[in-house]
């Protein structure tokens, strides 16, 4: 079996000779093929694309807020869709912890 870091050039190398469908299509079975189920998906998605959106302005040294601001400033469209997304989101997220402690703490009273 392929280390996971071989796994990643070899996957980088046929990254780069694909076109925008090609991607579309290689991200859909990289998703199938991980197993994940619709909420996964979502969210893996949605944090990519909010990621994406401000990642120019992280790498030019940017915090959260300020790295919004300047999206909202070229590209008003797309920071109108991550405001909208990131809610949605954080809440999943936040739902997920909160279901995972539940479990933790139903567990620990039954070992009792």
């Amino acid at each position: 079996m392929q280390s996971s870091s071989a796994r990643t050039r070899l996957l980088f190398e046929v990254a780069r000779a694909c076109s925008a469908n090609d991607v579309r299509a290689l991200l859909a079975e990289l998703l199938d093929a991980a197993g994940l189920t619709r909420d996964e998906r979502v969210e893996v998605l949605g944090g990519a694309l909010v990621t994406e959106a401000v990642r120019p302005y992280w790498a030019q040294g940017y915090g959260a807020g300020d790295a919004h601001m300047r999206l909202q400033c070229e590209d008003p469209e797309l920071s109108d869709a991550i405001e909208a997304i990131a809610p949605m989101l954080l809440g999943r997220a936040d739902a997920r912890e909160e279901a995972q402690h539940a479990i933790a703490t139903l567990e620990q009273m039954l070992q009792r």
